[in-house]
């Protein structure tokens, strides 16, 4: 059996990473998180995460109550259903969520990834070290391992965690064969305030939740609202007597345009196009699509609209247990058309807590730990990646029969309820 207590080291202070802390710090295990950006308020870009009662589980399981409790009442307002449309705007298929308490675990949670990051950061003050990029590990005695960063300082624990996303520095030295590949498939995106006339001109069904639309020649496009409130705010009558969570609880619709890069006809260097060429690439494929589809493109904030290619995890076969591990991205990053990387990350981290308290209390053996946790991992990890693949492969096929299918089987999902749940499946 490992020696006690634990020491346990993550790097990277993202969802996955502090959630996991959370729950550590919560079972009085030895935590250190190390994190790249130099301080809490870096990187503060990003759209809304959409929790599922999986990450909401994981969560809960995790971070302290008052901080879940906050959480809770402080997200936008959840979506009533997912819409799928074609690029008329006529409906393919309807999802209706049912309705529940918003305390229910089982609700959909939108926050945005700024919120939720300040969130998780409260309390972990003693934990989270800034400005610590981790290049590499070695071995250290007694069986520890050693972390090394940028900045020429080492750590040592029992065990390293690596939860510093798709570009993990931990994975590329512990599984060099891992690979992360492009997929093909570019997509666009942008965003644009929520005001008066912004509520008149976008599509209804997008104020409704997620909405899907099918384009021709393998295009697609994807729309959500982010809204506060139904009715009241936090803090007043009728609400849960929680402080707010620190957020810009800034109100928008974002969009997102996809396609195979030929499509777009762009150059292979996306990051370094300006926002204005980026909605006119979009524009020029949208003639045969609904113009309020064109104008919410048109309308976006030329600040928002990026560019990034599409990227997927390849599934990768066991490999030998030792006292590094990894979390989320850094293992099985996916594509955004399914919408349950993050979750998938907190599952991730609820049950390397367990794990790792299990060795801290003398109940289980380390690498017998881990390997059970990679194991299971692997297992639904993956599965999640295929089923995001497949869902972009099929909102973007460029075979005009393919698309005709999918539509008839979205059609055939929206005369018959029962078979909507293939749609909702594992999220």
């Amino acid at each position: 059996m490992m020696h006690h207590p634990l020491k346990v080291m993550i790097v990277g202070a993202g969802t996955g990473g502090l959630c996991l802390a959370h729950g550590l710090k919560s079972d009085d295990v030895d935590v250190t998180v190390f994190e790249r950006d130099a301080t809490p308020s870096d990187r503060q870009q990003g759209y809304r995460l959409s929790l599922s009662a999986t990450g909401n589980r994981a969560l809960q399981a995790c971070v302290p109550d008052a901080l879940f409790a906050r959480l809770v009442e402080s997200a936008a307002r959840p979506s009533q259903g997912v819409t799928f449309l074609d690029h008329r705007l006529q409906r393919l298929l309807a999802i209706a969520f049912p309705p529940s308490d918003r305390q229910a675990i089982e609700r959909e949670l939108p926050v945005s990834r700024i919120a939720l990051r300040r969130l998780l950061l409260e309390g972990l003050d003693d934990v989270v070290h800034f400005g610590k990029q981790c290049v590499a590990f070695d071995d250290a005695p007694h069986g520890a391992v050693r972390a090394r960063f940028e900045d020429g300082s080492t750590a040592t624990g029992d065990v390293l965690i690596g939860a510093d996303g798709a570009s993990s520095h931990l994975r590329a030295q512990l599984l060099p064969s891992a690979q992360r590949v492009e997929t093909g498939i570019v997509a666009i995106t942008g965003k644009l305030g929520l005001n008066a006339d912004t509520r008149a001109s976008t599509p209804p069904p997008i104020f409704r939740g997620p909405t899907l639309m099918l384009g021709p020649r393998g295009c697609f496009m994807f729309g959500s609202a982010i809204a506060y409130g139904e009715g009241r705010s936090p803090g007043t009558p009728g609400s849960t007597a929680h402080a707010p969570l620190p957020s810009d609880r800034e109100e928008y619709v974002m969009w997102g345009f996809s396609a195979h890069r030929e499509t777009f006809a762009l150059p292979t260097n996306l990051q370094a196009l300006e926002g204005g060429v980026l909605q006119d690439a979009v524009v020029a494929l949208m003639d045969e699509w609904h113009p309020a589809l064109v104008r919410l493109v048109q309308s976006a904030e030329v600040s928002t609209v990026t560019a990034f290619p599409v990227k997927t995890a390849v599934p990768i076969p066991p490999w030998r247990t030792r006292n590094v591990t990894l979390l989320g991205d850094a293992l099985h990053n996916m594509t955004p058309y399914r919408g349950i990387g993050a979750n998938t990350a907190l599952r991730d981290a609820a049950a390397l807590r367990r794990a790792l308290v299990a060795v801290d209390r003398g109940e289980e053996n380390l690498l017998h730990a881990l390997a059970t946790y990679e194991r299971e991992m692997v297992d639904y990890g993956f599965r999640a990646v295929r089923r995001s693949l497949k869902d972009m492969e099929r909102f973007h096929s460029q075979s005009g029969l393919a698309r005709m299918f999918t539509k008839a089987m979205f059609r055939t999902m929206d005369r018959i309820p029962l078979l909507q749940g293939v749609f909702l499946k594992g999220r």
